[in-house]
């Protein structure tokens, strides 16, 4: 039979059902649903292979039973639906299963996704040709847990597809949360060409919400500049994601997002290009970003940020050894996020500009260790835009925990509070302060350091300055840690002292005159 200028044989090379045997043309034109249906019906109680041989077959088909291989090299012009049955419970290892697709080409002519699933655990997809397809892999909605699990998405190519990985969500009506789960999407590429006729908008690589075990990992994703790209990966209401070893290119918003979700792992992932964030995390408890390369064109002059974690009060996880060059805002930002370790990490700078870090709020931001990071080419200004900006150039940071204290910034204060004292044997109460600066005007002799209510986790900077006179603060209060061997710290006019308080402790950081 001659297809084009190639002749198609009748026999395809592996074992399995032909699909020609049971009419299918396989010429571009006539419409071979049927009889690759029939083919399909022939093995529904028994199992077995379908062979799809060369040629391009214009079909929709659905597979609906267990133990199904599809494989082949033919170009099917269609849609592939896994339907399977539902079952009445959402026993995950149950059901309808293991089915597997391999080698044939899926044309989806911009208006048909690749495969549909509902109801069925235990496939694999690989070495499969996705072109021009709305979504190439598309989880349907279904609102119970888990209709779809255990899926394995490797060495795939996806090619101007609107969407690579899509989960769809509807809030279970059995009272799970994920309706999706342990999908591993690994070692795909996925492209968007420019300029080539016919060819689609491309706008997440993955797309998924509601999704319980995602492995994504070895991926290389690029975007076409079609204008429509959004990010290469965007996960909502996940539960243990590995996002990893992944090349992720030119994302027009942000490489990855990740919204509402626990336990993640952002780790060694190439990141170039992306216009707003490389990594933009929001209400996640339980994360690891570690060992990414995240890289800007120096002098491109794009607002984007490294890495950013917002609402993340029991964030609990680290933002570690990450390589960060050129952003155009800030390395690293943090916002209403709390429990951190930020450490290991080197920035720099696109032409000296910008903070390398910022953590907006210690009202907001509990228990942020900052640590051990290489910030270079950045201004010395960057010094003293807030609270928690750092010069990279000078150590700033209280490595390591000191008498149960967590690390902290040391520099860099800017006042919220300003009070003086010129009362001769006043107590200071810093019980309720985030941060302050006590600034006095004259000599003074500060009795105590009172530390009513202190049991608040958060840690307080206290900043005291001696502007004129002599000033004398007690240190014969247990929880008082003031360095020097007399039962006062006198300072002199010019001077300040920097403490810090944590729970029932108020220990001194720094002072900037002799003891």
């Amino acid at each position: 039979m001659q297809f084009g200028t190639k002749e198609v044989p009748l026999m395809a090379d592996a074992t399995g059902v032909n699909v020609r045997l049971y009419g299918a043309k396989g010429d571009g034109l006539t419409d071979d649903t049927q009889a690759i249906q029939k083919a399909l019906n022939s093995i529904s109680q028994t199992g077995g292979t379908i062979v799809i041989p060369d040629g391009v077959y214009n079909a929709n088909i659905t597979i609906t039973t267990s133990n199904v291989y599809i494989t082949g090299t033919g170009t099917l012009n269609g849609s592939i639906n896994l339907y399977g049955t539902p079952t009445g419970n959402t026993d995950r290892f149950s059901g309808t299963g293991n089915v597997k697709i391999d080698g044939i080409t899926i044309q989806g002519g911009k208006t048909r996704n690749g495969i549909n699933c509902r109801w069925y655990y235990g496939v694999l997809i690989t070495e499969v040709r996705f072109m021009n397809c709305l979504k190439a892999i598309y989880f349907e909605k279904v609102n119970k847990t888990q209709h779809c699990s255990r899926y394995t998405i490797t060495g795939n190519q996806l090619i101007d597809c609107n969407y690579g990985l899509y989960v769809d969500y509807i809030a279970p009506d059995d009272g799970g949360s994920h309706v999706v789960g342990d999908v591993n999407f690994s070692n795909n590429m996925y492209e968007s060409r420019t300029n080539v006729p016919g060819a689609f908008s491309n706008i997440y690589h993955i797309w998924a919400k509601g999704i319980d075990g995602l492995i994504c990992k070895g991926n290389t994703f690029f975007f076409g500049h079609t204008g429509a790209e959004k990010s290469n990966i965007y996960i909502e209401d996940f539960n243990w994601v590995v996002i990893e070893g992944n090349h992720l290119f030119e994302a027009a918003e942000s490489a990855v997002i990740a919204k509402e979700g626990f336990n993640l792992i952002i780790a060694n992932n190439n990141v170039a290009w992306a216009k707003k964030y490389g990594i933009f995390l929001s209400t996640v408890v339980g994360g690891i970003v570690n060992g990414n390369n995240l890289t800007w064109k120096s002098g491109e002059d794009i607002q984007s940020t490294g890495v950013y974690i917002e609402n993340s009060p029991y964030f609990i996880g680290n933002v570690s050894n990450n390589n960060i060059f050129f952003p155009g805002v800030y390395a690293i930002q943090i916002k209403d996020s709390s429990m951190i370790n930020i450490t290991g990490n080197n920035a720099r700078s696109q032409y000296g500009k910008n903070q390398p870090l910022k953590i907006d709020s210690p009202a907001t931001c509990a228990s942020v260790s900052v640590t051990s990071n290489q910030f270079t080419n950045y201004p010395a200004s960057s010094l003293n835009a807030d609270y928690y900006s750092v010069n990279p150039v000078s150590t700033n940071y209280l490595s390591g925990n000191t008498e149960g204290v967590p690390a902290v910034p040391i520099k860099g204060v800017l006042s919220e509070e300003y009070m003086a004292f010129t009362n001769n044997g006043a107590a200071v109460d810093i019980s309720n302060l985030t941060l302050a600066v006590f600034a006095y005007t004259r000599s003074t002799i500060v009795t105590q350091l009172t530390k009513e209510n202190l049991s608040k986790s958060l840690p307080r900077i206290v900043v005291i300055y001696s502007y004129t006179g002599n000033l004398k603060i007690s240190r014969q209060i247990l929880n008082v840690k003031l360095k020097g061997s007399g039962s006062y710290v006198t300072f002199p006019a010019d001077s300040s002292m920097t403490l810090l308080v944590y729970g029932s402790q108020i220990i001194e950081l720094s002072r900037n005159f002799p003891v």
